[in-house]
């Protein structure tokens, strides 16, 4: 079985675009508002670094998606982490809607591994064994069951069931 990508960002990915348009409107709306030019100058730098940090949000949530190989399931979130689950570690695959209150990308709640996106996710897992899961400075935790988001639950529960 070959490499299967799955993104997680259809969700945010409008917002980035909305504010990615509206960036350059921002900018001549302060070059014509602001009479000063030593504040248009950093505005306009600030306006240009914004610009800059969402396309490259952009581009990070499309390059790292997550995956499934034909011994893991990788779970990502741009670049800011990546965990690496055995296939062979996964005992169940459900799909369904769940919500969070958690304000957190990914969290460690009674032994579940939560990564939502927009406060939601899909697709479940129950692992056979425990997993470690290392959340950095939130420190490492055992985990027996996995929650995340995916654009395509179908896909991934039918890539998981193989």
């Amino acid at each position: 079985m070959g490499d299967r990508s799955f993104g997680y960002s259809a969700q945010v990915r409008p917002f980035l675009w909305v504010f990615l348009v509206v960036t350059p409107l921002e900018i001549l709306l302060v070059e014509l508002l602001v009479p000063w030019y030593w504040l248009r100058a950093v505005l306009l730098v600030l306006g240009l670094l914004s610009a800059l940090l969402l396309a490259w949000q952009l581009w990070m949530l499309h390059r790292f998606e997550h995956s499934v190989d034909a011994e893991h399931l990788c779970l990502r979130y741009a670049r800011e982490f990546e965990y690496r689950i055995p296939l062979a570690a996964i005992e169940t695959v459900t799909q369904g809607m769940t919500s969070q209150a958690d304000n957190k990308t990914r969290s460690v709640v009674d032994g579940t591994l939560v990564l939502t996106i927009s406060h939601s996710t899909n697709v479940s897992l129950l692992l056979n064994e425990p997993q470690r899961i290392d959340l950095g400075r939130r420190g490492a935790h055992d985990v027996t069951k996995v929650q995340f988001w995916t654009d395509d639950p179908d896909g991934m529960v039918r890539a998981l069931r193989k």
